[in-house]
């Protein structure tokens, strides 16, 4: 047994650690001794996904002075980094509108090659795989998080309690269906790794002392009662503890503390938003998101559980149960319909999928600027739904969120941001096109001072070949090397210098790293 143990395990009898407790308290020696680290443990993984693609020329950040896509050399741009609208939420991110900016590269110009023709399905099956997709979407390789997980036990006796965390945020017009449109994540075989999918199977299984679940309970108001019963107990005990905390520990308890009763809020007000609707089938997906509560309010507690799926994932990374994790929300075509982003101007009466078929079916000619309305070939922004954008600016906000909640949980000298990297991305580049040639890709967090961190944009050359309906944008750099990258100089694992299909590996990104 090492001394991390002995000490961790004396320190939870020191504080007077209940079961109840324990999982909360797991983290906080290896925190305070930084679990061989001067700044706390890590480096965290998180894989990211939001669906259809994007409105490039609302996405990303900008350029100072650039007048074409590059086509010969690479981009880099560094301080001041200025986000064009749709990723602006990271410069005013949480209550506080704090500005993460310098957590944040911007990757222009990585192809999914692997996905090959273009398609939903093959994007989601090569996102995380880098493997080239079969004419029927299948594939045989694992996903990056499935490879990395094992190697961190087995080369660098790094042990945790879950060694993979996988959750999706599913909204009721989700499809129910294992399949590659649902499904992001793949085993050794190519089989599909299953997500928890709702907020009370994820506490359960990950938080089971402080869930307040039961296998004996008959209904939801006996559940409802149990898990009240055992909130007021966690927050006793936890309350008690602090008392016997370093002032360092201490906060960190508190905001895992903070974190749990808003899991705990979000459960039940999600619980009431699900009571009142059911899963539509493939057909009808959709439909059950246009009805309403008696109240006005959208009965589909995909917001909900989005934001409880944020918090779960905070509180798995703060009490260090994993080191690779990942949150999808919804799936490929996503056929959600965002009635709460609903205003007057812009209505939300379509789902994602249908108001991403909107736009542009081509780029334009060689030399345009596929990042400004100008190389739309004459598509102006108002051919854009303002819904989609809606959409797009929705889900970002969530990510900085998400990125902003770290920033708030102490880990050693910094915080669980500087700890982790988030890799955000998507099934496709735009969904009228169905292309994959310029995919977006955002890294945000610190990895561990793994990452150069001031905020860059890294723009890598791509062939614009122009008034073709697909594959017209020809990158040169493909997603894979950004997958070695993570594994081999974030994570610290050896996975030989290649991954997925190796004909498309070059390299590790080095523009990204400290």
């Amino acid at each position: 047994m090492n001394r991390v143990a002995l000490n961790r395990r004396r320190f939870l009898k020191l504080v007077g650690a209940s079961a109840l407790s324990y999982p909360f308290l797991r983290s906080v020696p290896s925190y305070a001794s930084g679990d061989g680290a001067t700044s706390g443990p890590g480096p965290y993984l998180v894989l990211l996904f939001t669906a259809c693609g994007c409105v490039r020329y609302q996405w990303g950040a900008t350029v100072p002075g650039q007048t074409a896509t590059p086509t010969g050399t690479m981009d880099v741009v560094t301080s001041p980094l200025s986000f064009r609208p749709t990723l602006s939420a990271f410069a005013s991110a949480g209550p506080a509108g704090a500005d993460l900016s310098k957590y944040v590269n911007v990757l222009d110009g990585l192809q999914v090659k692997g996905a090959g023709g273009g398609s939903h399905e093959a994007g989601m099956a090569a996102l995380w795989t880098g493997a080239t997709v079969s004419s029927n979407n299948t594939i045989a390789s694992a996903s990056i998080d499935q490879v990395i997980a094992p190697l961190l036990a087995t080369q660098l006796q790094i042990n945790k309690p879950q060694s993979n965390v996988a959750l999706m945020a599913q909204s009721s017009a989700d499809y129910p269906q294992r399949s590659v449109q649902t499904r992001m994540l793949y085993d050794s075989t190519g089989s599909w790794v299953d997500p928890y999918l709702t907020p009370s199977a994820a506490l359960s299984a990950l938080f089971p002392n402080a869930s307040g679940s039961s296998s004996a309970s008959s209904g939801p108001d006996r559940t409802a009662y149990i898990r009240q019963k055992v909130a007021i107990q966690v927050n006793a005990d936890l309350t008690a503890v602090q008392k016997r905390l370093c002032t360092e520990d201490r906060t960190q308890l508190q905001n895992v503390q903070a974190l749990y009763n808003q899991v705990l809020a979000q459960l039940a007000a999600s619980a009431a938003a699900a009571a009142s609707c059911s899963p539509p089938s493939i057909g009808d997906a959709g439909a059950s998101n246009s009805s309403s509560s008696s109240s006005g309010a959208a009965t589909d507690p995909f917001p909900i559980y989005a934001q409880a799926m944020e918090n779960i994932l905070a509180m798995t990374l703060a009490c260090d149960l994993t080191r690779v994790a990942s949150l999808q929300f919804s799936h490929a075509l996503s056929p959600v319909t965002h009635t709460w982003l609903s205003t007057t101007a812009a209505p939300q009466q379509e789902t994602h999928h249908m108001y991403s078929h909107n736009g542009a079916s081509w780029i334009g000619s060689f030399g345009n600027d596929f990042y400004n309305t100008a190389g739309y070939n004459g598509v102006t922004p108002s051919q854009y739904p303002q819904q989609l954008i809606n959409i797009e600016q929705w889900y970002a906000q969530h990510v900085a969120s998400l990125a902003y909640t770290l920033s708030q949980i102490t880990s050693g000298s910094g915080h669980l941001l500087d700890q982790t990297v988030m890799c955000w991305g998507s099934e496709l580049v735009q969904g009228n096109i169905h292309n994959h040639d310029d995919t977006p890709f955002v890294l945000i967090g610190g990895g561990a001072g793994k990452l150069k961190t001031g905020g860059q944009v890294v723009q890598f050359p791509m062939s614009v070949l122009g008034n073709s309906a697909q594959n017209n944008m020809i990158g040169t750099r493909f997603q894979n090397d950004l997958l070695v990258t993570l594994a081999e100089k974030v994570m610290g694992v050896d996975i030989g210098g290649t991954f997925g299909n190796p004909n498309y590996c070059t390299g590790p990104i080095t523009e990204i790293l400290a």
